[in-house]
């Protein structure tokens, strides 16, 4: 039985795909954000998919014949990779003058983004292979949006978020 197994820090596991969706409001309008009532973000996770990574650790062992021995060992990291993508829908676009209005609903601010993901979210002792669908989402998360003024007199709006994962297995 392994005691302690001493694992490299050379990159710590990450449960969490975080977006950052930049939108410049249209010409004629202007960004008002009060609540997230007004806000939504979808996202696309089909194009993630697990890989295993072999990895050398150090594991601690008692020695019967006294002492302790320290060996090499074989684990896998388990690997999250591809793109995540986000749909975001933020706050209400504002006309400066308003002409007719087609629906109940008011308009609002969207943005896609595409999220580039390589990331460790499990180490597991060594296996054969790792299904693609070894993770699912338990969360997600958003701030509200930051607006700011360029040189030209545009707003540009700006918001972060992500999703919180859960390891289900290989």
């Amino acid at each position: 039985m392994v005691d302690k197994l001493d694992i490299p820090e050379e990159e710590s596991c990450s449960r969490t795909i975080e977006y950052c969706a930049t939108a410049i409001v249209p010409d004629g309008f202007t960004f008002r954000f009060t609540t997230f009532d007004n806000f939504s973000a979808c996202s696309d996770l089909s194009e993630l998919v697990c890989a295993l990574e072999e990895q050398e650790a150090e594991g601690t062992v008692e020695n019967p014949c006294g002492g302790t021995l320290t060996c090499p060992v074989t684990i896998d990291a388990v690997r999250l990779i591809g793109t995540a993508r986000f749909h975001i829908n933020a706050g209400d676009l504002i006309p400066i003058k308003a002409g007719l209005r087609l629906g109940q609903r008011t308009c609002t601010l969207a943005s896609d983004v595409a999220v580039p993901v390589n990331q460790v979210i499990q180490t597991i002792c060594q296996t054969e292979n790792c299904q693609e669908s070894c993770f699912d989402t338990i969360g997600a998360f958003a701030f509200a949006p930051q607006v700011i003024t360029d040189a030209c007199g545009r707003q540009i709006v700006t918001v972060r978020g992500g999703l919180f994962l859960r390891f289900l297995g290989c």
